[in-house]
């Protein structure tokens, strides 16, 4: 006899997965085996309640589902109603406790322990009932033309044509994220060169938003002749969007999707119900349904027939403040900016550092920055020395526009390119940074977007040199006055080589929330820049 059970009809999440929640923590890759039974005939049911249960699950997987639901036996004392949900839209559902599931089938362990981690201490999260029901390994879609199998993640994602999607609602487009951050952590690649990569990929795709939609995903950078990441059981799946790409893992190596079956609210069938549906999944038929329907078994053998990427070294996810500071650093990054750059163009500035000077190498960190913003970021420049300009200690060489913004003829990226190649030639004179450094924090507050993160990123080599400027203490209780916790606006401070006042630098960050950073040798400073524009927020 056919277990009781109704099919919702599917919903569009696949659209809304962009809506969904922000930082996601990546439990370990779990796994769990089911044993396959040789017979699936249903036992008697004794059922003295019959309880509705609904079933959230990543839509991929929901026709294996549904087909599972049919065969499940009147045992089970369940109804199940199956929803195809994007797993960002159920975590979200759970965290704010509306809407909620029974139970709930994501396409990996990394929704189910976000969950976990923002329960309230005593709380009651998600129960595992099985680990995986499918697996499915995240694999790289290049385009057939340019398809040599890349070395390391960072390889793939150093691509300018590289989109990884989203990582805040899609669970392959954390995968590049932190795979790479493994490679460098094993000594692979340099972390330095991953972040750099990563900030390049959250910039140019704030110009323009990837789809959430896998399918779509693929559809769209096939227009663009660019490559994309995916599971295989996708790629497997849209065979017209995926017709322009082969699919590749690097030799490092992939994560492997393990889609887990959880019990998620309180309803007292979700045990049974779950044990029930977990065994129908594993049951010889269902193991047939998910090969049909492209997915791996929980053990995760290759497909049969040379269908996928066939056997790959699996990526191991153990360090799990990694995975959450490398997502927290892609949700700052990814943000619109409006940003003021402030240059120390000081005599102490020329001093020699390496083959260059200290001026050489502050241009050489400002242009790879700029290089690293989309033109939907919004840049100034000034330089600042003692009395630079007149009786002001800074010259405002660029102002606050949106870099692809154009006035008379010209993109103001180019603008702001020449005027920072114009700072050697401003070389000369004392520290200003106090009175410098309190108007160009007034100067971003006055024009605050409420839809970016506004900050002042300031570069000095040296103290405050005026004698006529404000104190320290001065600057520190203007900056803790006149601070507005609903329009912030931070302060990046750099310190270059140890001559910098690293005290006074971080007292100014921390007055507005900011952070400060010091590249102790010249050659440092480039990379130290990367790592502010990484920490704005």
């Amino acid at each position: 006899m056919g277990g009781r059970h109704a099919v919702a009809k599917e919903s569009d999440s696949g659209r809304k997965w962009q809506y969904g929640i922000g930082l996601v923590v990546i439990a370990t890759i779990l796994t769990g085996v089911f044993v396959l039974r040789d017979e699936d005939t249903p036992a008697v049911a004794s059922c003295s309640t019959t309880h509705a249960v609904s079933v959230a699950v990543a839509p991929e997987i929901a026709s294996v589902v549904e087909d599972a639901v049919a065969r499940v036996g009147d045992d089970a004392c369940a109804t199940y109603t199956v929803e195809p949900q994007a797993p960002a839209l159920v975590a979200q559902s759970l965290a704010i406790g509306e809407d909620k599931p029974d139970l709930w089938i994501p396409d990996s362990s990394l929704w189910i322990a976000r969950v976990q981690g923002q329960q309230a201490e005593g709380a009651e999260g998600p129960a595992t009932i099985a680990a995986s029901v499918a697996t499915s390994p995240v694999v790289l879609a290049l385009p057939k033309d340019r398809s040599e199998r890349p070395g390391t993640w960072l390889e793939a994602m150093a691509d300018t044509k590289f989109t990884a999607g989203d990582p805040l609602a899609s669970t392959p487009a954390t995968v590049p994220l932190l795979a790479s951050q493994v490679e460098a952590a094993k000594g692979v690649s340099k972390p330095d060169e991953v972040g750099a990569a990563m900030v390049s990929i959250a910039q140019r795709q704030t110009v323009s938003a990837p789809k959430t939609n896998p399918v779509e995903l693929l559809t769209d950078v096939a227009k663009a002749g660019g490559s994309t990441v995916v599971s295989e059981q996708v790629f497997n799946a849209a065979a017209q969007a995926s017709a322009a790409f082969v699919q590749v893992v690097p030799k490092t190596g992939s994560i492997m999707l393990d889609y887990p079956l959880a019990a998620v609210s309180s309803n007292p069938g979700n045990e049974q119900a779950g044990k029930a549906l977990a065994e129908a999944l594993g049951s010889s038929d269902g193991v047939a349904s998910l090969a049909t329907a492209g997915f791996r078994k929980p053990s995760g053998e290759p497909l049969s027939e040379g269908a996928g990427v066939g056997a790959f070294t699996p990526i191991v996810l153990e360090d799990m403040q990694m995975v959450g500071l490398t997502l927290r650093k892609w949700s700052v990054v990814a943000l619109p900016a409006q940003m003021l750059s402030v240059i120390d163009v000081s005599g102490s500035m020329e001093a020699q550092a390496g083959d260059s000077t200290r001026m050489g190498l502050t241009v050489e960190a400002a242009l790879t920055g700029l290089s690293l913003m989309p033109d939907s970021w919004a840049v100034g420049a000034w330089a600042f020395s003692h009395q630079l300009d007149g009786e002001q200690d800074w010259r405002k060489m660029a102002p606050i526009r949106k870099l692809g913004a154009v006035t008379d003829g010209v993109k103001h990226r180019d603008v702001v390119v020449q005027k920072t190649r114009e700072y050697p030639t401003l070389v000369g004179g004392g520290t200003g940074l106090y009175d410098t450094t309190l108007a160009a924090w007034r100067t971003v507050q006055a024009q605050y977007d409420p839809k970016a993160i506004n900050s002042v990123v300031i570069m000095t080599d040296g103290k405050n040199e005026d004698s006529n400027s404000l104190t320290l203490s001065e600057l520190l209780a203007t900056l803790q006055r006149e601070r507005d916790p609903a329009r912030p606006v931070i302060i990046v401070a750099i310190g270059i080589t140890e001559d910098a006042d690293a005290d006074a630098l971080e007292k100014i960050a921390k007055a507005t929330g900011g952070s400060s950073y010091i590249a102790r040798e010249p050659d440092e400073i480039p990379t130290v820049f990367v790592k502010a524009l990484e920490s704005r927020g």
